[in-house]
């Protein structure tokens, strides 16, 4: 088996180098574009809740080590507990209140039980929503993103308003409070355009990268006397040069293989 060289390699990319900006430049653009005027533009909101052992004496001015602790194991348990279909559809039940239906069947979709009554499914709450602990502390942050910016805001908001009922039903152990409440973004949040096209680019010099290689694996030209030889072990008796003027009268030479 032939072995190629770094050399090889690198002759073989500027071979076609014009090739590989080609598909380059063509994927990167095309990413651009796809982001920027295709993708819809994303709105993100945020609220935080904070998690209380209630286990701890209220009676103390200041809180310990222990409360803290508790409260981040506790952090952790909530997030699987609000991360459950009740609360996605008690987001659903008050985004069909408060909202007209046709402004929602524009964004969600919207059904109808037997009894006719309007639903949203919570899968479809639950696919917007992610909840994390913020830097590994008893702060629990419950963030939203969607197409709408009032969406956005209400379905935190919503949440928040049926934690902390819905986890003293659950577990019994403790209690949150919110933080903050959500507001309505004013600027979008994504896509990410920079990224989108970054990872355009990316693809593009790797499939074109890829499809050169595949272009010189099936590329049977005779590149010069020693691919001759490498090819063929045969020895190349002479090249026979090919004189001819430029235009400003010096000579050139064009070698052929004979």
């Amino acid at each position: 088996m032939e072995e190629i060289t770094i050399k090889d390699v690198i002759n073989i990319l500027l071979s076609r180098i014009k090739l590989i900006i080609l598909i380059t430049v063509l994927c990167t653009a095309g990413a651009f574009c796809f982001a920027k005027f295709v993708l819809p533009l994303e709105y993100t909101s945020s609220v935080k809740i904070y998690v209380k052992n209630s286990t701890a004496n209220s009676d103390n001015v200041g809180i310990n080590y222990s409360d803290l602790t508790a409260a981040k194991s506790l952090a952790e348990t909530y997030i699987v507990i609000l991360d459950d279909n009740v609360v996605y559809e008690y987001a659903a039940e008050r985004l069909i209140e408060d909202y007209d239906i046709d402004d929602l069947k524009g964004y969600f979709n919207v059904r109808q039980d037997d009894e006719k009554n309007y639903y949203i499914r919570p899968q479809e709450i639950k696919s917007l929503v992610s909840m994390s602990a913020v830097n590994n502390t008893e702060v629990i942050q419950i963030t939203c993103t969607s197409e709408v910016p009032g969406f956005a805001a209400d379905i935190c908001t919503y949440i928040s308003e049926f934690a902390p009922d819905h986890l003293k039903r659950v577990t019994q152990a403790g209690s949150v409070e919110p933080v903050s409440d959500a507001e309505v973004p004013a600027f979008p949040s994504g896509p990410n355009v920079k990224l989108i096209t970054l990872l355009g680019f990316i693809a593009g010099l790797v499939v074109s990268v890829i499809l050169v290689f595949i272009m010189n694996t099936f590329d049977n030209a005779v590149a010069g006397g020693e691919d001759i030889k490498a090819r063929f072990d045969i020895p190349v008796l002479a090249e026979i040069p090919d004189i001819y003027m430029d235009e400003k009268g010096a000579g050139k030479y064009a070698k052929y293989i004979k």
